[in-house]
């Protein structure tokens, strides 16, 4: 969920009440809740979705209550399988780092990813096109043609900010290069980048 600037009005306890809805009720598009018992290596348990949420409500809990990040910056906050991502603008370079350190701060968290850039806001023409190509290579995700027997496209988390898909998820090196050449030759993508976590 994009966290765009938001007036000063807004309370420390609304902030907080916020970051928690977010936590308990936004899942990640495109990774379904994985069921318990799930064995499929690489999979998703339930405990693990949960603990993503949880961080990923944190992290937006610490932009609610920094004036700089919530005022000046368009920042989205993904979290799968306990890596990090953080992709939009901000308006200086140390608003990213204090952001990009909180998150490593967290027990729970394995890997973050910083991919923030100093820049104006995006449109909301860049971020329609970026929701555009996501929802291609979703689609391109359920026929690839050259991905192994065992491929699970719910294992793969795709983000996509200013034409860059960046690719996250547990996979085996075959899948994941399937997987890239097939994203690569979406209209538009200017870079494929991957943050894999390898099972073989």
């Amino acid at each position: 969920m994009t966290m765009a600037g938001r007036p000063r009005s807004l309370g420390p306890l609304l902030a907080i009440a916020f970051a928690t809805m977010l936590a308990a009720g936004c899942a990640s598009p495109g990774a379904p809740e994985a069921e318990a018992g799930r064995s499929v290596e690489g999979s998703r348990s339930f405990s693990g979705v949960i603990t993503d949420q949880r961080l990923r409500g944190r992290i937006q809990g610490f932009i609610l209550q920094d004036d700089e990040l919530l005022r000046e910056s368009n920042v989205s906050v993904t979290v799968f399988n306990r890596v990090v991502l953080l992709t939009g603008e901000v308006s200086d370079a140390p608003a990213g780092r204090r952001l990009a350190a909180f998150a490593r701060d967290q027990r729970e968290v394995e890997q973050v990813y910083n991919e923030l850039v100093v820049a104006p806001l995006s449109s909301v023409m860049s971020r329609s096109r970026d929701r555009m190509i996501s929802t291609s290579a979703g689609a391109r995700m359920l026929t690839l043609d050259d991905a192994p027997d065992s491929f699970d496209a719910d294992r793969i988390k795709i983000v996509t900010e200013r034409q860059r898909i960046y690719l996250l998820g547990r996979v085996t090196r075959d899948e994941a290069d399937a997987v890239t050449e097939s994203l690569r030759r979406i209209r538009g993508v200017r870079e494929v980048v991957r943050m894999f976590q390898y099972i073989d």
